[in-house]
């Protein structure tokens, strides 16, 4: 494609993002799965991307490129898993975190405070039913024990992740953490400043050859395609 056709299509959906704002006055912060159900309506983008993966090979095409923000302003896009961009659209008026450390942006208090109350199927209990799905489905698995929230060390710092597998052919043990409420930004920020911790202290991704796995929650079918796809990718690694 070529930098006027892009350049265009950018302002088109720049607009659709604005108009899709303008719907509602209860959203303050969009994904790219909901300004692509939006923006489809236009006979342009249906063209342009039949579906919306290609919507969103097509941002982060533009982003590599350096010229997304240059049309787009209000967005923010976390690259921390090169395979899947994430992506948050904001109203204009809207204040767009960029500190992770912001006090503007530290997650509520509830996020830590759920109980462990939704049962497993070997009779133990996680706080989540994302989680209640990994876990028993983990169970599933021969080849593989693993931990629910089991605290580890790492050059004094004590980290707990959702869970801990361990390879028993290989001995390798990976650390995985599910991310389930990606729409609310504050909590998007939290799991940004989370994955970076694992990136500084030499973490690399399951699908590069690593032993970290991160999950986020869209919908039930994606989590369900992802677990098989981390669950191949444990066997692949030696």
């Amino acid at each position: 494609m070529d930098l006027p056709k892009a350049i265009s299509l950018l302002r088109i959906i720049s607009g659709e993002i604005d108009e899709f704002f303008n719907t509602t006055s209860q959203i303050t912060v969009a994904r790219s799965t909901d300004v692509y159900d939006f923006a489809r309506r236009k006979e342009v983008i249906r063209k342009e991307f039949p579906t919306g993966r290609d919507f969103s090979r097509f941002l982060r095409k533009m982003e590599q490129d350096g010229i997304l923000r240059q049309i787009i302003s209000n967005c923010n896009v976390d690259v921390a898993n090169p395979n899947f961009y994430q992506w948050r659209f904001f109203r204009k008026e809207a204040k767009i975190p960029t500190e992770l450390n912001s006090e503007s942006v530290r997650p509520s208090a509830i996020y830590f405070k759920s109980e462990r109350n939704i049962a497993t199927n070997d009779g133990g209990a996680v706080r989540s039913y994302q989680e209640q799905y990994i876990y028993n489905r983990l169970l599933e698995e021969n080849g593989l024990k693993f931990y629910y929230e089991r605290p580890f060390d790492i050059k004094g710092y004590n980290k707990i992740p959702d869970f801990t597998i361990i390879a028993l052919q290989s001995r390798t043990v990976y650390h995985w953490e599910h991310f389930g409420m990606i729409e609310d930004p504050s909590y998007e920020i939290y799991a940004e400043k989370k994955i970076q911790w694992y990136i500084d202290h030499g973490y690399r991704f399951i699908e590069n050859g690593g032993r970290f796995i991160i999950t986020y929650y869209r919908n039930e079918t994606v989590l369900h395609d992802d677990v098989e796809r981390i669950l191949k990718l444990i066997k692949l690694n030696p």
